[in-house]
């Protein structure tokens, strides 16, 4: 079965597909291949403010300075989603199961809403994602995520004024890299984390949030995974379950298997070896 199966895996906000070597080295070793993309705006496709490569940073400038990514909507993210799972048919793979880390939940889900036929599974990594007839953002104003997410020490603009979630990655703030670490990546090593600031980047689209997903009928019957972070501060363990909640309701027939894993936000660099284990267990279920 592992001969047959790429996993297509699609990173969060700020990341790029670098951010899933330590599971593709891991999955290599367990004998499935993997393709990760860049979203647009991301990684090697990364589209940065002007304020950002000034520095010193000008906080005023930076918290002022429209996004590049500001029009950039979910029909352009989901399109890099389903160009990955075309891809991945196209080298040979008989079946693709897509994973989506964190913002990744939400263009993963609207590809396979509108093309069930390009996926064989999807999985959710401590991930937001749209359910019927409720877009992901309503799953950030749950009080436990409102209230208790530490992801908002590390915003430095308003989302709304510049048409993007705004971090600084570059920041030589000892007080803000160690809120954003608490927050995202509380169990990585600080001898990574040095590098992980590094090739991150500083927007992520926004507008994704508050679009409605239309799913096809195909939709209800792929096998679906939610990997809950238990340690997670930025997607709080709760608001996870209420998404998985809210997908067995609309398809009951087929739920949502939900499985715990104990990291941070940031498994996927922290519990490489577990990650790519479960990941391996779905693949064969």
């Amino acid at each position: 079965m592992a001969e047959n199966t790429t996993f297509l895996l699609v990173h969060g906000s700020w990341h790029g597909a670098w951010c899933w070597q330590p599971v593709q080295e891991k999955l290599v070793e367990l004998g499935f291949t993997s393709l990760a993309i860049d979203l647009p705006g991301h990684g090697l496709n990364a589209s940065l403010p002007s304020s950002f490569l000034q520095r010193p940073l000008d906080p005023a400038a930076f918290a002022s300075e429209a996004s590049p990514l500001a029009e950039v909507g979910i029909e352009v993210f989901s399109e890099a989603v389903l160009a990955g799972a075309r891809k991945a048919r196209a080298s040979g793979a008989d079946r693709v199961i897509a994973v989506g880390h964190s913002m990744g939940g939400v263009p993963l889900t609207f590809a396979a809403a509108r093309h069930p036929e390009l996926f064989d599974g999807v999985v959710y990594l401590a991930a937001l994602a749209p359910t019927p007839g409720k877009p992901a953002g309503a799953y950030l104003e749950l009080e436990d995520q409102h209230n208790n997410s530490k992801l908002g020490s590390a915003i430095m603009a308003d989302p709304v004024q510049i048409g993007a979630l705004r971090i600084d990655p570059r920041s030589t703030d000892a007080r803000y890299l160690s809120a954003y670490k608490e927050a995202m990546s509380a169990d990585t090593t600080e001898d990574r984390d040095g590098a992980i600031m590094h090739l991150l980047t500083p927007d992520a689209p926004v507008s994704i949030y508050g679009e409605i997903a239309e799913f096809e009928p195909g939709f209800a019957l792929l096998n679906r995974h939610y990997i809950l972070c238990t340690e997670d501060q930025t997607v709080m363990p709760s608001t996870s379950r209420a998404i998985v909640d809210d997908m067995n309701s609309a398809w009951p027939g087929k739920t949502t298997e939900l499985v715990e894993l104990k990291a941070s936000h940031s498994a996927l660099l922290s519990q490489p070896k577990k990650l790519a284990e479960i990941l391996a267990s779905i693949a064969g279920s």
